[in-house]
């Protein structure tokens, strides 16, 4: 499952394009009871709809959901979808086989007599390289199997049941989906299925559509084999006080301007030097830097989509639990001849992970690209340390090193600035009742109501970090429940009394 009600199965299993069964008269049941589940909660079918449907040389896969809202038993791990991804995507960048694991139905676990198939789980490796030679991931195992009780001239296979089942590739932030099985290769001396790769899939308009409608998040590609080394794309929002509503990482407001920042970057990226170059954006906190990274990779992706018919850069951020205690990490995994987009945001806190990486990375005849976020510049770019080599040296000191401007300077009227504020207004309402012990309250309507501030024209709303601040707290005193306030007091003080009136109710 890839949503509450949200079933993700090859096409084939439906039928034929032409044949594809509408509203009821497809059926979904849960495979079996969970620990915490009553058995009944797999007892039940449920009538389904085909949402998206794809079956060509390239594609076999279909979205189906489930008709039945109210008596669908939810499983546990898709019932926080408003702060949690349902699922993350994932791309073998590299060429070395790689594990994953499946779980089906297979003819051969079938029982003697009538019945159900047992379900079974295999693990196997994937080829990276199968994508590119046959269009297809290629899922090899040499797991011993069982003979099925087929007829001589019978179409199925031992590997029969098992055509849909997802390949998982295990990660400790979350499995990676990589693809969606297909057929049995029928091989000797062992196992060879088919399946659609991942990156095929999120290439399809239409899947993308279904899956960002009935989900609320935009999938998005991540490489695999260096998973433990990057941040999740897409990351869990930590909502457990309306505070947690500015982080850059919840994007509740949507991102707007900077076109010309983005414009230099994806010339940078695009075309740039052939291997690798560094870049560092910096700028105080608030200033949107890591959310003008975000986009960017965005728009590479969008790009990518739109020329080739699928993803080419290969994109992540060095995820934050890498310090400088880490600096003889093995960076092999993100090994790619594919173009590659790192970010490293705070890189001014582990200038020597920094250098131990770039120490790595220059070693690629790929093109890459290194984007360094920072507060500001200093000694923890253009240091040699211990292990720093002369090269790493020399490419860090060349790196261009850009100071990210007011996103809303002042202007002579204010009408940027109060479009802003109306846009964080709503992306704040939007996902402020999911905040727990949040007034039920219809906050869409107060959003539509609430008026900028008299001073919008201040510089300090340069800043957009202390616009969003003002957006929220505007909500919530204009909300069921706001807090005693006096005229001196500033916005900071006022979001401050909510977070510890918030914090009192929940302790």
């Amino acid at each position: 499952m890839v949503g509450p009600r949200l079933v993700l199965t090859a096409a084939h299993v439906l039928g034929d394009d032409e044949s594809v069964p509408r509203r009821g008269a497809i059926t979904i049941c849960r495979s079996g009871p969970r620990p915490s589940e009553p058995a009944r909660c797999t007892d039940r079918e449920f009538p389904a709809t085909v949402r998206w449907y794809q079956k060509d040389d390239d594609v076999d896969a279909a979205l189906v959901e489930i008709d039945d809202i109210d008596g669908w038993p939810v499983p546990e791990s898709l019932q926080e979808i408003g702060t949690r991804p349902p699922q993350r995507w994932g791309r073998l960048i590299g060429t070395r086989p790689h594990p994953v694991t499946l779980f089906g139905y297979p003819r051969m676990y079938r029982e003697s007599g009538p019945g159900p198939r047992r379900g079974m789980q295999l693990d196997g490796h994937i080829s990276p390289t199968s994508e590119y030679l046959a269009g297809r991931y290629e899922i090899t195992s040499t797991d011993p199997t069982l003979k099925p009780d087929l007829e001589p001239a019978s179409p199925l296979t031992r590997w029969s049941g098992m055509s849909g089942a997802a390949a998982l590739a295990y990660s400790r932030d979350g499995d990676l989906l990589c693809g969606v099985t297909r057929y049995d290769l029928k091989a000797d001396g062992g196992t060879i299925l088919t399946a659609t790769p991942t990156s095929s899939l999120l290439a399809a308009p239409g899947f993308r559509a279904a899956l960002t409608r009935h989900t609320g998040w935009t999938p998005a590609l991540e490489p695999v084999e260096p998973a433990h080394l990057l941040a999740p794309a897409a990351h869990h929002r930590d909502l457990r006080s309306p505070a947690m509503l500015l982080r850059a990482d919840t994007e509740a407001v949507a991102f707007h301007g900077r076109d010309s920042e983005l414009q230099r970057l994806r010339a940078w990226c695009k075309t740039g030097p052939g291997a690798l170059s560094v870049q560092a954006i910096t700028g105080p906190g608030g200033q949107g830097k890591t959310r003008l990274a975000r986009r960017l990779a965005g728009l590479l992706d969008e790009q990518d989509r739109a020329e080739f018919g699928r993803p080419r850069w290969v994109i992540g951020q060095v995820h934050s639990r890498l310090t400088d205690h880490d600096i003889h990490t093995d960076f092999t995994p993100l090994d790619t001849a594919l173009p590659l987009l790192l970010v490293v945001d705070y890189a001014e806190t582990r200038p020597q992970l920094l250098h131990s990486l770039i120490q790595h990375l220059q070693a690629s005849r790929h093109k890459v690209r290194v984007l360094l976020l920072a507060r500001s510049d200093g000694p923890w770019r253009t240091a040699a340390f211990r292990l720093t080599t002369d090269t790493t040296h020399q490419i860090l000191n060349a790196t261009v090193v850009s100071e990210l401007a007011p996103l809303l300077p002042a202007a002579p009227t204010p009408l940027a600035r109060i479009e802003a504020f109306t846009d964080a207004v709503t992306g704040l309402a939007r996902l402020l009742p999911l905040v727990p012990d949040t007034p039920a309250y219809d906050w869409g309507a107060l959003a539509t109501a609430v008026q900028a501030p008299d001073d919008i024209r201040s510089p300090r709303y340069d800043n957009i970090l202390t616009l969003q601040m003002t957006a929220l707290t505007t909500l919530l005193q204009d909300g069921p429940a706001p807090v005693t306030i006096t005229p001196v007091q500033n916005t900071e003080d006022v979001l401050l009394q909510h977070e510890a009136r918030y914090w009192a109710s929940v302790s």
